[in-house]
């Protein structure tokens, strides 16, 4: 049954479950993607000092430290760094926040798809700086969230004007 209470036919059927493999693909294709751009790129990169010392140095708790700093560099030198790094953590977590409402069922509340994006990307945050394959930023949580919360929205209005399609 649709949403609307009508019954659906074999072939919507045959249809939806096409639709669901395909967005389960992409969905995996994205993980692979991000696994590379968050990690695998930055395999064999060494920095000097010991290990507590690039920890210490890759660490950023303080809100809007690093954003204010790339958005001073986007009006002098260093423009394109600046912008790719503020745009790519935004840009780069908005499927994310398409994918967690429908490949998680239980995360198709906006509450719930935000803390499945939030323990993910605290996460990812985490094994990056354990790791020394990135920083622990709490700006990159920022601008990831911002990308989640526009990729949910982006899933909110796909699935209204699919009208009455559910994902189920």
């Amino acid at each position: 049954y649709m949403s609307n209470g009508t019954r659906m036919s074999q072939e919507e059927k045959e249809e939806m479950k096409k639709t669901k493999s395909v967005i389960y693909w992409l969905f995996a294709a994205y993980v692979l993607l991000m696994l590379w751009l968050l990690f695998g790129q930055r395999m064999g990169v060494t920095a000097p000092g010991t290990y507590w010392d690039q920890i210490s140095s890759r660490i950023n708790l303080i809100p809007l430290h690093t954003i204010t700093e790339f958005w001073n560099n986007l009006h002098g030198g260093g423009r394109s760094h600046a912008f790719i790094n503020l745009a790519g953590n935004v840009v780069m977590f908005v499927p994310l926040g398409f994918f967690i409402p429908y490949v998680f069922r239980k995360a198709d509340s906006f509450r719930h798809s935000m803390i499945y994006a939030l323990i993910t990307i605290v996460c990812i945050e985490i094994i990056q700086l354990v790791t020394l394959l990135g920083s622990l930023d709490v700006d990159d949580l920022i601008l990831n969230m911002i990308g989640v919360v526009i990729g949910y929205l982006i899933y909110r209005l796909a699935a209204r004007l699919l009208k009455g399609t559910t994902h189920e």
